[in-house]
């Protein structure tokens, strides 16, 4: 059985990926830091919490049992159009890409899949992925890298990142392709609920600090059938009314993921009352 080593986990993406392909796989560890996602993470893949490794720069590397693959999705604030782009190097959350290096260094998994965002690969931080596939490649893999949307693979939502697929050379047949796209089916609407409650809304201040600063997200509504890329921090959107209005003026809400104990929203997509986001513009 596939043994699996999950970084930066989250709420499980690529163990929610393997279950969807019928891979079987056993779980040795999973490094993750906040108390929301692991409570998710353990929920949604029946797990103890205490396969928890915590901190993923504190963890005792010769301790961690062998594992076949490792994924790992390290921190993409500070290479994210959306963060302050101070780059991978040590001190910033993005530099945590070492401490994930250091395992893969040291624990040499048959297969390594890094997941980030699109920024990565752009003109700014070319040399930097550039050194990142030098690394890797050192250690005795071939990489092989695309940037692919989420809205292609059956999920509606614009959301493209890059996927570094690693293969050990001793065991890479040298034929491995990334999936092609496929039809999208589901609509965004089919994913939103009729009845909500109110505290699963940004504030309407919220809604227009969010239309305000993201003109992109407007062209995105255009097409009322996938979401535009969903981001964390949408919870700290703030502003007044005058900044948008909506379709006959009504203040339109953003459904998300509610944080009860913070208070804060966490992400959300914008819709009106018949359940599309075609017809919402921006006056300011």
């Amino acid at each position: 059985m596939l043994k699996l080593l999950s970084l930066f986990t989250g709420i499980g993406a690529f163990e929610k990926a393997l279950e969807n392909l019928g891979i079987n796989y056993e779980l040795v560890g999973f490094s993750e830091i906040d108390k929301f996602a692991i409570k998710s993470y353990c929920t949604i893949h029946n797990l103890p919490e205490y396969k928890n490794l915590g901190d993923v720069s504190k963890i005792e590397i010769d301790k961690i049992p062998d594992f076949d693959l490792l994924t790992w999705g390290f921190p993409c604030q500070d290479i994210s159009i959306a963060g302050r782009m101070k780059g991978i190097k040590e001190g910033t959350r993005s530099g945590l890409y070492y401490e994930g290096y250091k395992i893969l260094k040291a624990k040499r998994p048959g297969i390594s899949i890094i997941e980030n965002v699109k920024n990565l690969t752009s003109k700014r931080f070319k040399e930097q992925f550039e050194t990142i596939l030098k690394d890797i490649e050192e250690l005795g893999y071939n990489n092989y890298w695309q940037v692919l949307n989420a809205k292609n693979y059956s999920v509606p939502q614009n959301r493209e990142r890059i996927f570094i697929v690693s293969i050990r050379k001793d065991i890479d047949k040298n034929n491995f392709v990334f999936p092609s796209p496929v039809e999208l089916k589901l609509k965004l609407k089919d994913l939103l609920e009729d009845t909500v409650d109110d505290k699963f809304y940004l504030t309407e201040n919220g809604i227009g600090r969010l239309i305000k600063k993201n003109n992109k997200l407007l062209k995105d509504c255009q097409n009322p059938n996938i979401s535009s890329c969903l981001i964390a921090g949408y919870h700290k959107m703030s502003g007044n009314q005058n900044q948008y209005i909506a379709e006959s003026n009504k203040v339109e809400k953003v459904a998300g993921l509610y944080d009860t104990e913070n208070k804060k929203h966490q992400a959300g997509s914008i819709y009106n009352s018949n359940r599309n986001i075609s017809n919402i513009n921006y006056n300011g």
